[in-house]
């Protein structure tokens, strides 16, 4: 074969390789190999992307071609866009994605800014874009900015922001509850910022229309879709509870959370009893019960017991409280969508539910106690040492269960109808209004999710607020807020975004390398250290002697001092050097597998490709004779 021919042949060679490249990378077809498939769009969002009716509008605003952009942020970056990208790929042309670069000063960053989103300023100086507007017909929904602390709930974000897009109103959540789970609206002191709603309201708001109902009233707003009742105090009207009993009976669900034992309102009742100069009166509502409709379900809760496990026991160096439970995977039923993505959980001092016997209805338990778990009373929580605590709980020998979802045939709890209104000599004295008398149910299918604790609810509980580039954000301490999230899109009907929450993180830690780091640290610890107090001596050694020679008024130092000098300086240099040993060890295995990697990344492909060509030319040649 002549030179000219092999050289067109490689050529042509080339030119297939770059051609078949462009081709493969056309093909609208990716493998995700990641353990928890970050890179895929999970079965209920492509489930809730069949469901689009009218087309919707994406604008992806990214600051491509900002200079000197960190490289992280444009890892984050690019992943974001290739999920939005997915997005519009299985949507079947019912999500169009523009991808736009609003650079300074041009029509395109003040489109950016008109549709809400919020440049932010990098150490670099320079203001970047990376938000996403998304919207349908008149209805508009934008992320501000993404924010790469909460990469594991990208896609949720992404869905939830297309579903709510879709909305043309949203379902009304009716909210009653004596824990202060709604900020005042006017500020503790004077001068400061206004006080923030807990974070679970303000998840519920993006999903919900949340209207607050009072304790004191006797009856529900109307055309509620869902109802939240968290710790209920033991002042609700029966006409009110009656309203409650109704709306259940329509097949609406309800979210149900009581408390043999509340930190929250305890915390509030020892301000407000500081505020009115140490007045001891406990709290009212430190306990909750809601007795009038539990016993119509057939639910047994004793609002006076609360749960202690020491398998489950919250344990933090020397600090272990085993009445308050951390639920991981083992005591948590994954079978319940809500809690699919949830790992760890935590509930302080909560009470257990069980269903009697005689009861209609089917309990299905969400979370569980270990066997060895046990009740004590709520009253000597606050009074008994953690190891006294522990001493008390004799274990039932069975799993009690904290939440579960209550579903069936509910009969009501009013078989005599509508109570009377409390009677007030105001009414008395106004003439009698005719109003409409609601149909009264005796049954209806519906669904309530019981959970005997109140206290996972609040921020100091779940989350650390956090303030991010001038934005506010927050950092979950467990899957508290997801879990609640989960629950009430389940039950308000949007179970689409149910499992999005949390599928982890691109940047993860290199589990090898630390495990050699540590058996590292364990065997050349003891030895650096020793070597670094000698270093440390003598250095100190080192100083005392200059400090002699400046105080003694010589220009010259005398020999004496010289050589004590030299000597230590010599030590020094014979340490460092040492110290340096012993470090070179200590990432010696580390930097050993480094190459390995990148001997096996970048060298072994060539070296194959290589021994490939050498082998298909051989067996070329060997048939040609």
């Amino acid at each position: 074969m002549s030179r000219s021919k092999r050289t067109h042949i490689a050529i042509i060679i080339l030119v297939n390789f770059l051609l078949l490249h462009y081709i493969v990378s056309s093909i609208p077809l990716r493998i995700d190999v990641t353990e928890e498939n970050m890179f895929s769009l999970s079965k209920n969002s492509k489930t809730m992307i069949s469901k689009i009716e009218e087309p919707v509008t994406l604008d992806f605003y990214y600051s491509k071609s900002a200079k000197d952009l960190p490289i992280r942020f444009k890892n984050f970056a690019n992943r974001v866009e290739q999920m939005i990208k997915q997005y519009a790929n299985s949507s079947a042309g019912k999500i169009r994605l523009n991808i736009i670069d609003p650079q300074p000063d041009t029509p395109e960053e003040e489109n950016a800014i008109a549709a809400g989103l919020h440049g932010q300023s990098l150490p670099s100086g320079i203001t970047v874009f990376l938000g996403l507007v998304a919207t349908q017909a008149d209805n508009e929904k934008s992320i501000a900015f993404f924010d790469w602390n909460k990469e594991g709930f990208l896609e949720y974000d992404l869905s939830r922001l297309i579903f709510e897009t879709q909305l043309l109103a949203k379902p009304r959540l009716g909210l009653l509850t004596s824990l202060p789970l709604k900020a005042p609206p006017y500020p503790a002191m004077p001068g400061q910022p206004p006080p923030q709603d807990q974070y679970v309201v303000q998840q519920w708001e993006s999903s919900f229309e949340v209207e607050t109902i009072e304790a004191a009233a006797t009856e529900l707003p109307n055309s509620l879709d869902i109802l939240a009742i968290i710790n209920p105090p033991a002042t609700l009207t029966d006409s009110l509870l009656y309203e409650i009993d109704q709306h259940i009976l329509k097949g609406k669900p309800v979210f149900l959370a009581v408390d043999p034992s509340s930190r929250t309102m305890k915390a509030q009742s020892q301000q407000s009893q500081m505020a009115m100069m140490g007045m001891n009166q406990p709290s009212p509502d430190a306990t909750s019960d809601f007795p009038k409709l539990f016993e119509a379900w057939g639910i047994s809760y004793d609002s006076m017991q609360a749960v202690g496990d020491p398998n489950l026991a919250y344990a933090q160096a020397n600090f272990i409280q085993p009445s308050w439970l951390v639920f991981r995977e083992a005591n948590i039923n994954k079978s319940f969508m809500p809690a699919s993505d949830v790992d760890a959980s935590l509930l302080l001092e909560t009470g257990s539910i069980k269903l009697e016997d005689n009861s209609s209805l089917e309990l299905l338990p969400v979370m569980t106690t270990s066997a060895d778990a046990g009740q004590v009373s709520s009253m000597i929580l606050d009074f008994t040492q953690q190891g006294a605590l522990l001493r008390q709980i004799e274990a039932g020998n069975e799993e009690l269960t904290v939440a579960g979802l209550l579903s069936g045939e509910f009969k009501t709890a009013f078989p005599n109808g509508k109570p009377a209104a409390p009677n007030r000599e105001e009414d008395a004295e106004e003439s009698p209004v005719e109003e409409d008398v609601a149909e009264h149910l005796e049954s209806g299918e519906s669904s309530v999710f019981i959970i005997a604790d109140t206290d996972w609810l609040v921020d100091q509980f779940s989350i650390r607020r956090l303030n991010f580039l001038g934005m506010n954000t927050y950092q979950p301490l467990n899957d508290n807020q997801t879990l609640a999230s989960n629950v009430m899109n389940y039950l308000g009907g949007s179970r689409d975004l149910i499992g999005l929450q949390g599928k982890g993180t691109q940047d993860r830690s290199f589990e090898v390398v630390q495990q050699m780091e540590v058996k590292a640290q364990q065997a050349y610890q003891a030895k650096l250290q020793e070597v670094e107090d000698q270093l440390s001596t003598i250095q100190q050694e080192i100083q005392k002697i200059a400090g002699q020679q400046e105080g003694s008024g010589l220009i010259v130092a005398t020999p004496e001092l010289s050589e004590a000098l030299k000597k230590h300086r010599e030590e020094e240099a014979k340490l460092r050097g040492e110290r340096r040993n012993i470090r070179r060890e200590l990432r010696k295995d580390i930097n050993s597998l480094k190459w390995k990697l990148i001997f096996v990344n970048v060298g072994l492909p060539p070296i194959a490709l290589v021994a490939f060509g050498l082998f298909f030319f051989r067996s070329r040649r060997l048939r040609s004779f």
